[in-house]
């Protein structure tokens, strides 16, 4: 393995750091399904345990004069290995002759956010690649009845029985769901769900859900709703836009304060520590051959599935027969 270390920038700038952390790109939700926890080395063990043990009812009850019993439980391991992501983008000289004084800081924050979105949209690329891989949940279905019918369909009644599942499975009941932006367009039209978040008496008749009502009527923590766009076509070729998230809606138990040592349906590992990139923005040295100046974000990190238990998949929700 090479060094990543070497040939980085010598300097990180502090302003456009702060642009980097500051800006979020629209519709991205990668860290919100799979948490970032930071890790201290690139690659390393992490521990895994058997629900069985933990969930085991134990004898507790000690008799006078004997010792108490003593509990065990079976601990496994599995790894990770934290890629380093990284783009980079230039200023060129001319573009700064070109450029009023005051826009230079623009200039360059311009650059620094066509890097943020386009390893943001990577990184939700993989995040759907991942969790939306049927032998990656621990339950996945097909709805019996296309959402597309916001009359006859039974969005509530198919998410419900996914949640059930994970809680069934695991003792975990779900706390965040992820819709598609198509699957979220129709549950949010579903006249069952307008007349259950609104309490109207008359069907359909009142305003599409909200995120916040959907969150409410599910009681769960979170709805997160995939509406980030990819365009698919090669470099050169005429635009073609379309959905990063298809037709699918996922279920998923994460906690509140990601940690390693707590259950999470996946988790990003992020390598942090001492000179390396976490989101920041290094200002490499001009180079007088190119006469560019170059800006460069990156960060070292690799998502993984923890339990697969803790989520199950529905799928083909607006197109099922």
């Amino acid at each position: 393995m090479g060094n990543y270390l070497q040939g980085r920038g010598i300097h990180v700038d502090r302003h456009l750091t702060n642009v980097a952390i500051n800006y979020r790109p629209q519709g991205f939700i990668a860290d919100r399904i799979f948490p970032v926890v930071g890790v201290e080395k690139q690659t390393n063990m992490i521990k895994t345990y058997t629900q069985a043990d933990l969930f085991r009812q134990e004898r507790t009850l000690r008799a006078p004069g004997t010792e108490a019993n003593k509990i065990s439980n079976q601990v496994g391991s599995d790894s990770y290995v934290a890629l380093n992501y990284a783009l980079k983008a230039d200023v060129t000289l001319e573009d700064r002759a070109n450029a009023d004084l005051a826009f230079i800081r623009d200039l360059e924050e311009g650059r620094v956010m066509r890097v943020m979105d386009a390893l943001a949209l990577d990184w939700e690329v993989r995040i759907k690649n991942n969790v939306t891989n049927t032998s990656n949940v621990g339950t996945n279905t097909a709805v019996s009845s296309a959402w597309t019918d916001l009359t006859n369909s039974d969005p509530l009644g198919d998410v419900w029985t996914q949640m059930d599942n994970v809680e069934g499975a695991t003792g975990y009941r779900p706390n965040r769901v992820l819709f598609s932006g198509d699957a979220w367009r129709y549950f949010s039209r579903n006249d069952a769900v307008i007349d259950k978040v609104n309490q109207t008496g008359v069907t359909g008749g009142g305003l599409t859900a909200s995120v916040e009502q959907a969150a409410r009527l599910l009681q769960v923590d979170e709805v997160l709703v995939g509406n980030a766009y990819e365009n698919t076509a090669e470099e050169g070729i005429a635009q073609s836009l379309s959905r990063i998230w298809g037709d699918e809606v996922l279920c998923y138990y994460a906690p509140s304060r990601p940690s390693i040592e707590l259950p999470s349906f996946g988790y990003s590992f992020r390598w942090t520590g001492n000179g390396l990139p976490n989101m920041t923005v290094e200002r490499h040295p001009y180079n007088s051959i190119t006469k560019t100046d170059e800006v460069e974000v990156g960060y070292y990190q690799d998502e993984k599935v923890t339990s697969t238990a803790l989520a199950a998949l529905l799928v083909n929700v607006t197109s099922s027969n």
